[in-house]
């Protein structure tokens, strides 16, 4: 997945991955989230955590997608 792929469920389906809050995609990090959406986000996170640095990463929920 790319930045101008759409979400593909949720709140933010369709819009998007690069308009998505990043609060929103640590959000599901932490939830554990797995497969491609997984592999964007951990591919992002230095990104997404300079954009939203009070959200706290599980590092737990790094498991294989």
């Amino acid at each position: 997945m790319t930045d101008l792929d759409p979400m593909p469920f949720g709140k933010y389906r369709g819009v998007r991955l690069e308009d998505v809050p990043a609060s929103y995609l640590l959000w599901l990090w932490n939830q554990g989230q797995r497969g491609e959406l997984a592999r964007y986000i951990r591919a992002s996170m230095s990104a997404l955590q300079l954009d939203d640095p009070d959200t706290l990463v599980d590092p737990e929920a790094r498991r294989p997608a």
